[in-house]
């Protein structure tokens, strides 16, 4: 999907964000980074808002393996904690994606931006609706709640996690967290 070079400068473009905030994510600066010319930077992207939007896809397929989490397990509580698992893992393997991704101000003033991250949110919606429904078809889970409650609860808490985790400086373990949520969680949506 993206050249190792254009990989290079995504990464990089999601450090600068990540330790130096947006406002320092010049082409200049990440040239300078990396240890290349602005010239050579725009043979990969045409501009900064270029380079943003890879971000955003280069997130959205680091996360695909948490959607197919949702494939793997027979019951639909196993697959919700799955993929919140997964998610979690990638997150704490890729710290800074909490610092950008999860910081939506950062992509905020840009319609095309916004439509992308959009998108991404709606995705992972959809996706996990779909499963809660299934899940409430055959009794596994609550009823009485809407699975678009259930999700937004779901999605929710799972970025507040990680906003926690970034902002305390990451220092609990993501990964234990999320598996007491998804005990809770299940505890919470379960029909039985």
């Amino acid at each position: 999907m993206f050249s190792e070079r254009q990989e290079q400068i995504i990464e990089t473009a999601i450090k600068i964000i990540a330790e130096k905030g947006i406002q320092n994510l010049t082409t200049k600066n990440l040239a300078k980074e990396i240890g290349i010319s602005e010239p050579a930077l725009y043979r990969h992207f045409d501009n900064k808002l270029e380079i943003l939007k890879a971000v955003i896809v280069y997130f959205q397929s680091k996360m695909k393996p948490a959607i197919g989490q949702l494939n793997n397990s027979t019951d639909t509580l196993s697959k919700i904690e799955s993929f919140i698992l997964e998610h979690l893992k990638i997150i704490s393997n890729n710290p800074n994606f909490a610092k950008v991704i999860f910081s939506e101000a950062n992509f905020q003033n840009e319609d095309e931006l916004i439509s992308k991250m959009n998108n991404l949110m709606n995705q992972s919606h959809k996706i996990l609706e779909s499963v809660v429904q299934l899940g409430q078809s055959n009794n596994e889970i609550r009823n009485d709640i809407g699975s678009l409650s259930i999700v937004r609860m779901i999605i929710g808490s799972l970025r507040l996690i990680v906003i926690q985790w970034s902002m305390s400086g990451m220092i609990f373990n993501l990964e234990t967290e999320g598996k007491q949520f998804c005990e809770d969680i299940k505890r919470l949506i379960s029909a039985a």
